[in-house]
């Protein structure tokens, strides 16, 4: 702070503090001479005027004060208002900084706009469950590895924007409209989501599980393979048979 600055700032003390002590002066004398002047009135009267008297004279003071040192200030060098120290000019912001603060508007925006699937308030309206990315989007980490993404449409003519949250899980999105339904589409099973293949070889008789049940072989399936041997050995016999009939009549 320079010398000359210094001055200044001291006689700008010093003119207001003149300017408040001749106000304050003339806003009691005028409220002293009011009620001195109505002892005849009630008390409530007399000390309703006073201070309207105080108030009408501090006014007209504050003017005549005003028009008085404006004059003085500019002869002595000193700002008419007052001396306001120049602020610092503030860093302009960086692309760096401009996209944290992209980000997190983004989160606190789908976080405000999750009070529509949640009006409790729970856990989706709370910007810090929510991760914000430069675009404008919004991502909420779910159960199961799923999150909620919250996408932003263009803006109308009234600078209104809607917002859309879709639960991404497998590559899949799914739009949803409250937490029920997101609730809902969390239980389910997802569409890629192996079914167990039906077991060919289980045989559908109920005789057939229970004779496997109770270990009762009358009442298990043979297998074909079993079967195929079986014929085979049944095809042998009736040839064995055929030779020994033919070889009886020749002897």
């Amino acid at each position: 702070m320079t010398e000359q600055t210094t001055r200044a700032r001291l006689l700008s003390t010093a003119l207001d503090a003149a300017d408040n002590i001749a106000i304050a002066a003339a806003a009691a004398a005028a409220s002293l001479t009011t009620y001195r002047t109505l002892a005849t009135r009630p008390a409530e009267t007399r000390f309703t005027l006073a201070a309207a008297a105080a108030g009408l004279a501090a006014c007209l003071a504050d003017q005549a004060t005003t028009q008085l040192r404006r004059p003085l200030r500019h002869r002595l060098g000193v700002p008419a208002y007052g001396y306001t120290p120049a602020a610092a000019p503030a860093p302009t912001p960086s692309r760096e900084q401009l996209a944290e603060e992209v980000a997190a508007d983004a989160a606190h925006r789908a976080a405000t706009g999750a009070h529509g699937l949640d009006r409790s308030g729970g856990s989706l309206t709370e910007a810090a469950n929510w991760l914000g990315a430069e675009d404008g989007t919004a991502t909420c980490e779910l159960p199961g590895g799923a999150h909620l993404l919250c996408v932003p449409s263009p803006a109308d003519q009234y600078g209104h924007s809607t917002r859309t949250y879709l639960l991404v899980r497998d590559g899949e999105q799914i739009r949803v409209s409250n937490i029920s339904e997101l609730v809902a589409l969390l239980d389910s099973p997802s569409a890629d989501t192996e079914q167990p293949a039906d077991n060919e070889d289980q045989d559908d008789d109920p005789w057939s599980a229970l004779g496997r049940d109770l270990a009762i072989a009358e009442l298990c399936p043979v297998p074909a393979a079993a079967d195929d041997d079986q014929a085979d050995e049944d095809a042998d016999d009736d040839v064995d048979q055929e030779a020994e009939a033919h070889a009886a009549g020749l002897l």
